[in-house]
């Protein structure tokens, strides 16, 4: 009897623990309002998402919607550039409220930290230099492959290219991208979005879309334990959906409204 209250105690104390533990990690509305600001975190190299421009300025669509939100919070907003690898630890830190930065939800990453439903879809493409000759994922083999790691797309690429072929990490899209501008490596997986971004600023860019590779879609994260914030964003977010405000920033950033099909969570 004694045996079977002490493991009743034990498990009830590890269950309070991990509330407590969700509850300091949570960011509420108030806390946000409280401060007079929300913080946001975009990725610093996505162009048409998120970039730094020429005054070290956050520029991008994400960056748009990061300031819209903050008008219907009521609050100014301070925006932060991260790199593809530093966004959620950022967030885990808080240093930010919440990403607005290219981020897919994945299994993997839903353990550390909520996501919204989509709010953007993006496919990703096998990029290379005109000359090259990649008619299938096949034709990878030997070849030096860029990715932005620790992203969706590169867990694709891993199991979709030969054997032999080489990955090369980088540490965010738009990186990836100039290492094969610059003949680092033979092809690149990056989001079309990017790769129209860059053909759009270098026209004579000795480049072209190879082959397809998959389609993903993007969400907005909040640090486990935040329903409060996580039910905000997403009432928000189908809201500026269906008066035509995301639509208005798709155009300004991408020349098309945001894809009506995408996952709803």
């Amino acid at each position: 009897m004694k045996l079977w209250r002490n493991t009743l105690i034990g498990c009830l104390t590890a269950i309070m623990f991990l509330l407590m533990s969700s509850v300091s990690n949570a960011q509420t509305i108030n806390d946000i309002v409280k401060r007079g600001k929300v913080l946001i975190g975009v990725n610093s190299g996505a162009p048409p998402f998120s970039f730094v421009d020429s005054n070290g300025k956050a520029e991008g669509l994400d960056v748009d919607l990061g300031n819209l939100f903050g008008h219907y919070l009521g609050v100014p907003v301070e925006i932060t550039t991260y790199t593809t690898a530093a966004r959620i630890p950022a967030l885990q830190a808080k240093k930010v409220d919440l990403l607005i930065a290219t981020l897919t939800a994945t299994p993997e990453r839903a353990k550390a930290v909520m996501f919204t439903g989509s709010y953007n879809v993006f496919p990703i493409v096998i990029a290379g230099h005109k000359g090259a000759t990649f008619g299938s994922i096949a034709d990878l083999h030997g070849k030096k492959v860029g990715v932005a790691g620790g992203t969706p797309q590169e867990a694709a690429l891993m199991q979709a290219v030969p054997k032999d072929a080489v990955l090369s990490r980088f540490g965010d899209d738009l990186t990836a991208a100039q290492a094969l501008l610059t003949g680092q490596v033979d092809a690149v997986a990056i989001p079309e979005t990017i790769y129209k971004e860059i053909v759009k600023s270098k026209p004579d860019a000795d480049i072209a879309i190879k082959l397809s590779l998959h389609d993903f879609f993007q969400s907005i994260a909040v640090r486990t334990g935040s329903f409060e914030l996580l039910q905000w964003l997403n009432t928000t977010l189908a809201y500026v959906k269906g008066n035509g405000e995301l639509d208005k920033i798709s155009m300004k950033w991408t020349g098309h409204p945001m894809s009506k099909n995408m996952p709803v969570f």
